[in-house]
């Protein structure tokens, strides 16, 4: 897809917060700048902003449609090997940003895709120690085919990365200060979920959106962009009650009602995709069917698109997930992590009201 000049001028504006709001880059910084051909116009922006505060950018553009055309000359051990001349260059670099590089690996012959991600896997790993952030933009078919259009999705995106962060943390602080120490949470709301969990002694984080905390305190170092959520990892025993989903719209599933007793999923399920998601469970290895976190979005700045890794982070939504939450303090090991997004919820603390349909109750902030 072509981007017209004022969606262009949108994305060096987005690039430029991403710079210096976001990545906080300093003079003399290494930063590697890791893009896809379907977003390489946001990452050569982001490039030409990290020179302008004096940084070394090196831009790494996966080119998909390369390794597509030539998949079968490629050794599939040689593709999924992390060479040490670029395992030196991540780990010599002061920032990462990492933007989507897949747009449909589904079209590779199914070994030369294991490879592929086998190698990006390790890049992955091999970046932990390091400030980064991912950039939630997907390829305009990725968009498009969750019935997104791809041109008020970057108009989104430009915007929700544009927000005054101090601003961000403010409510961020606010609302982590009314869950730390607590212990009850119920969530609710006019669709049918009525779901109760515990969090007791568990840590409550915020994430502001920006590497700032990362480099002041060496905490959030892992940042999406667009950003700004609190989030804890429930007990993972505690949980009771159901979670009605609007949409899972990247499996294109509609009204998912999971029902949880005990933190585990013992029934579910739906209007429509209900096979697809026992499918997609039954794939899953770990503690797939538990829950793994609770999540408030607070970026003022977003307008809800349809796309959940980019939704949870709006202010006036909630997020519930299954799976995976080490990374948040939890227990639970597991091959995923899925958030499902809330719209407009309630949201009681130790029987305290916090949010009325999706809006801050005043007198608790």
């Amino acid at each position: 897809m072509v981007i017209q000049l004022p969606i262009e001028k949108l994305m060096r504006k987005a690039a430029r917060a991403i710079v210096t709001s976001i990545a906080c880059l300093k003079e003399k910084f290494n930063v590697v700048i890791i893009s896809g051909l379907h977003n390489k116009t946001l990452a050569e922006h982001i490039m030409l902003e990290s020179y302008a505060v004096k940084a070394y950018p090196y831009l790494w553009v996966f080119n998909e449609k390369f390794f597509l055309k030539h998949a079968k000359f490629f050794p599939t051990d040689t593709i999924s090997f992390l060479p040490e001349h670029i395992r030196s260059l991540l780990e010599n670099s002061n920032v990462i940003i990492w933007l989507s590089q897949f747009d449909d690996l589904e079209k590779f012959p199914a070994d030369v895709g294991k490879a592929i991600i086998s190698f990006w896997d390790d890049v992955d790993e091999a970046i932990k120690a390091k400030p980064r952030l991912y950039v939630n933009l997907p390829s305009a078919r990725c968009i498009e085919d969750m019935g997104i259009d791809y041109e008020q999705y970057l108009q989104s995106f430009a915007k929700a990365v544009n927000v005054d962060y101090s601003k961000l943390r403010r409510v961020g602080n606010a609302f982590a200060s009314k869950l730390d120490g607590k212990k009850l949470v119920h969530i609710y709301d006019a669709k049918g979920t009525d779901l109760t969990f515990s969090i007791d002694n568990r840590h409550v984080g915020v994430e502001v959106g920006t590497l700032e905390d990362c480099f002041s305190s060496g905490k959030e170092c892992e940042v999406d962009v667009p950003g700004g959520e609190v989030y804890v990892a429930p007990i993972e025993t505690s949980a009771n009650g159901v979670l009605v989903v609007e949409e899972f719209r990247d499996y294109n599933i509609k009204n998912l009602e999971l029902r949880f007793k005990k933190g585990k999923i013992v029934s579910f399920k739906a209007e429509k995709g209900g096979n697809v998601f026992r499918d997609l469970l039954d794939k899953a290895e770990g503690d797939k069917d538990r829950i793994a976190e609770f999540g408030i979005g607070i970026n003022y700045g977003m307008k809800l698109t349809g796309y959940r890794l980019y939704d949870e982070k709006a202010l006036g939504t909630a997020h519930i997930a299954i799976g995976n939450n080490i990374h948040l303090g939890g227990v639970n090991k597991a091959s995923i992590h899925w958030d499902f997004i809330l719209h407009n919820p309630n949201i009681e603390v130790d029987n305290v009201l916090l949010m009325k349909k999706g809006k801050l109750v005043r007198n608790q902030m």
